[in-house]
């Protein structure tokens, strides 16, 4: 075979990658020492948006996330999983055990975590995947996600277990040191077997509140720290087996119950972070109009003392002791609205909604159906594209909460939502406060093209990773050569020190023989492991393979290790992997 060459132009690229990493692992972040401003973007993103809402995960940009949260996987209790709450849209349960699927094909036992919809997750037939592929459970959201992250190698994908309708067994599963036991070590063998970079559970809620019917006892507050202690306890075996990162993280409530009902500093000091759901503040459990998550209180609002603000929810979570750099804000991507309702000197704002003839006070929402009933609940994309400054709708602003709403007079409706004004104010909320970043619930309702709708314009991600990551996280340039990924990992630091991770990966056809890496480096390379230094000169690093990793096949990765000393800690750039002359 000709002796081939594979570069990359790394530069700000890896160094961007590996800030991120820095902070998902709980230690001071290399941006703080650089001076730069580097944050996390999550992105929720659903299984059933996949479906009758066709958005795809090709339709995800990647360029503009630093992780996915796929939603959601499930818990079995008693051989099912599901909820069947009557205050659950459908109310259904399914049988665990598949044999289908490998990892749920024999009994399975309490507490294990399982695909929630294993069709549209596995199962659904996906660009070349074959047959056989399909039915090793190889197919589907999961491999389409696999792709996006070889298309775009600085996002990490976790899974999310639970959510509003399927958090009726956390409590069972928590309150066990057998089935915390099962819960964790199936969490690992989850993310090993689906290519999942962690896990990200969704309780809501401990102790009370929830769908009626759900698993509740007064021990949960304690229980659920233990619970997610013990899967720190697997993933950081697991990280040691696999030489890989896995993350861990919670969704949490921001309500005072939420903060008395769970042990929030210690949970900070076991997960990489929490992403706090700062929105469904008010909502159609209300008689009258409100704001779906406010930055600030307003002198208007009748709730004022009850705290429902974005800021008063992140001084709650202070008071807690919570790092700030350990909290993602919440941002939704929807609004929420209202019938019946008079002008009341206040476009609709604060007044009260009287129901109509059937009812109810909520408008028809942008995917309401038989199955959901009436929500009231709108995508973004369906604001925009036919509700704002349109049909008799007008859009107002309430500079106090910093937020905007749409009030009809004809109709009398009220709409209240985010769009990129307000979410600019609250990203600056976020570097004021020194977050982590922030999260999106959920990337599908955004300006796009649907079947209730066609937006056109700006989108709300852009504008959050314009404020937070610089307008977003491109791709290498490869010189049109695709087939070789390196990705650098810091596993751990300390001072000036680190130790590092340099993963080759072989995308292409065609085995890559007796390969080496080069790279610049701005501090010194102590030492070498699974490789071997062959040149240094001026920071400049030549590594060779040892002989037993020399080949690369196509598909295959192989990592090689090293301890190093430098700025901040220093990263590596300007990247190529060559074959040997």
């Amino acid at each position: 075979m000709k002796k081939g060459k594979w570069m990359y132009s790394m530069g700000m690229l890896v160094v961007l990658i590996a800030s991120l990493i820095f902070g998902s692992i709980g230690a001071s972040k290399s941006a703080e020492a650089s001076g730069e401003s580097v944050k996390k973007v999550v992105g929720y993103y659903t299984s059933w948006g996949a479906k009758d809402r066709d958005y795809q995960v090709e339709d995800i940009d990647g360029t503009n996330l630093t992780h996915i949260n796929y939603a959601f996987a499930d818990i079995c209790w008693n051989g099912v999983h599901g909820n069947p709450s009557v205050g659950n849209p459908g109310s259904k349960t399914w049988k665990c055990q598949d044999k289908s699927i490998p990892l749920q094909s024999k009994k399975i036992p309490n507490g294990t975590v399982v695909l929630g919809d294993p069709e549209i997750d596995v199962q659904r037939a996906y660009g070349k995947k074959t047959v056989k592929d399909c039915n090793r459970a190889e197919c589907g959201n999961f491999a389409k996600l696999a792709d996006l992250k070889e298309k775009h190698p600085h996002i990490k994908t976790l899974i999310a277990v639970g959510g509003w309708s399927w958090s009726n067994r956390f409590s069972d599963a928590a309150a066990d040191p057998a089935t915390r036991k099962v819960f964790a070590k199936s969490s690992v063998e989850f993310i090993r077997a689906y290519g999942f970079d962690g896990v990200d559970l969704d309780w809501e809620y401990p102790v009370e509140g929830g769908l009626e019917g759900n698993s509740l006892r007064p021990e949960d507050k304690e229980n659920y720290t233990s619970l997610l202690q013990e899967i720190r306890n697997e993933l950081d075996k697991a990280e040691k087996e696999d030489g890989k990162q896995y993350l861990l993280t919670i969704a949490a409530g921001i309500s005072g119950s939420f903060i008395k009902n769970t042990e929030l500093s210690k949970i900070a000091g076991i997960v990489d972070w929490i992403n706090l759901m700062t929105y469904d503040f008010h909502g159609g459990w209300e008689t009258t109009t409100n704001h779906n998550a406010p930055l600030y209180f307003s002198k208007n609002d009748p709730n004022n003392s009850w705290g429902l603000t974005v800021k008063e929810s992140v001084e709650r979570y202070k008071a807690a002791k919570v790092p700030m750099d350990k909290v993602t804000l919440g941002l939704p991507f929807y609004g929420k609205g209202w019938t019946g309702v008079d002008g009341g000197g206040q476009n609709g704002e604060y007044q009260t909604a009287t129901p109509g003839s059937n009812g109810s006070f909520l408008p028809q929402g942008t995917w309401d159906d038989a199955a959901s009933g009436i929500t009231g609940i709108f995508d973004y994309g369906d604001l925009a594209a036919n509700y704002i400054n349109k049909k008799g709708y007008k859009r107002y602003w309430n500079d106090e909460a910093k937020v905007p709403f749409l009030y009809n007079q004809r109709t009398k409706s009220f709409i209240s939502y985010d769009d990129r004004e307000s979410i600019g104010h609250k990203t600056d909320f976020i570097e004021s406060q020194d977050m982590e970043g922030a999260m999106i619930w959920d990337l599908s309702l955004d300006c796009r093209t649907s079947g209730k709708y066609t937006c056109k314009g700006d989108t709300l991600l852009q504008k959050i990773s314009d404020d937070l990551l610089e307008g977003g996280i491109k791709g290498p340039d490869q010189g049109g050569i695709n087939h070789v990924n390196v990705t650098y990992t810091i596993t751990s630091k300390w001072g000036s020190g680190s130790i590092f991770q340099i993963r080759i990966k072989n995308s292409g056809t065609s085995p890559i023989d007796d390969w080496k890496v080069e790279f610049d480096y701005a501090g010194e390379i102590q030492q070498i492991w699974n490789g071997r230094i062959i040149s240094e000169s001026q920071h400049h690093y030549v590594i060779k393979n040892d002989q037993w990793n020399k080949k690369i096949n196509p598909g295959e990765t192989v990592t090689i290790g090293g301890e190093g000393r430098g700025p901040a800690p220093a990263v590596i750039t300007n990247v190529a992997v060559n074959e040997m002359d």
